[in-house]
């Protein structure tokens, strides 16, 4: 009976942290940017039918974000067509310019060509191992598994590579990028007070890498802990929505 009252308050405890997340607001400064540029990260969405896109959508709109970049994992490997609808309620809340690259999940779902149609419907650019510029910002993105001959930096420009898996950029890429923004790994998935990331999805114990900044290289890694779970765990490492603010000045 003991047990299984554990059993239940973890379940409980991991709905409330898929349910109500936290927003990290981020001040990076850069002397390559002329204005100040304001970007969101959301990653690992696995479509959490517990969050509120009411809510969520008024925290983006008061923000008012230049660019929108989406990491990957916004649907689960097994998620039907039918439901693919769900995405559009979510891509339905964002009026600045969204990007988007694939994680491990969409690439397994044997229906990802009709999820790629969503996206295209609502005007998410798909950065399949290509770059676009937007005026200071040159933003590069790597589908999960894909490769990286045409990614480019500029020396006059911020440099951000949208990766979902950081270990690939950890590990494969030999490019510097400014920022490199990726998520994957769930914060850890189960955290403990004071120590920090306890088991990864790979299920390795107390993993090197988790959530937030690591310097990799000559470049700045973030890894979000994401906003949702496919199998709703979560101890100690709340949903996330990270909000950047790119300035010339502190």
């Amino acid at each position: 009976m003991k047990i299984l009252s554990v059993i239940f308050i973890i379940f409980i405890y991991s709905i409330y942290e898929n349910k109500y997340y936290k927003i990290h607001n981020i001040k990076i400064k850069s002397e390559k940017v002329h204005k100040k540029v304001k970007f969101i990260q959301i990653s690992d969405y696995h479509l959490n039918p517990f969050i509120n896109l009411k809510s969520l959508e008024r925290h983006i709109n008061k923000f008012q974000a230049d660019f929108v970049f989406l990491t990957g994992d916004f649907i689960n490997r097994s998620t039907r067509p039918k439901d693919f609808s769900k995405m559009e309620d979510f891509l339905k809340i964002f009026s600045s310019e969204v990007f988007f690259v694939s994680g491990n999940h969409e690439e397994e779902n044997k229906n990802c060509s009709l999820f790629f149609d969503i996206l295209n419907k609502y005007h998410v650019k798909l950065l399949d191992n290509i770059n676009v510029i937007r005026g200071d910002i040159n933003i590069n993105g790597k589908f999960y598994n894909g490769k990286t001959c045409n990614l480019k930096c500029f020396n006059d420009k911020y440099n951000i590579l949208l990766i979902h898996d950081p270990l690939d950029f950890i590990y494969n890429e030999d490019k510097n990028f400014d920022l490199v923004l990726s998520g994957h790994l769930h914060g850890g998935q189960v955290r403990l007070p004071f120590i920090g990331a306890f088991i990864d999805p790979y299920f390795n114990l107390f993993p090197k890498y988790s959530k937030g900044f690591y310097k990799i290289r000559q470049s700045i890694l973030y890894i979000t802990s994401g906003m949702g779970s496919k199998f709703i765990l979560r101890t100690f490492n709340p949903c996330e929505m990270i909000f950047f603010t790119l300035d010339n000045e502190d």
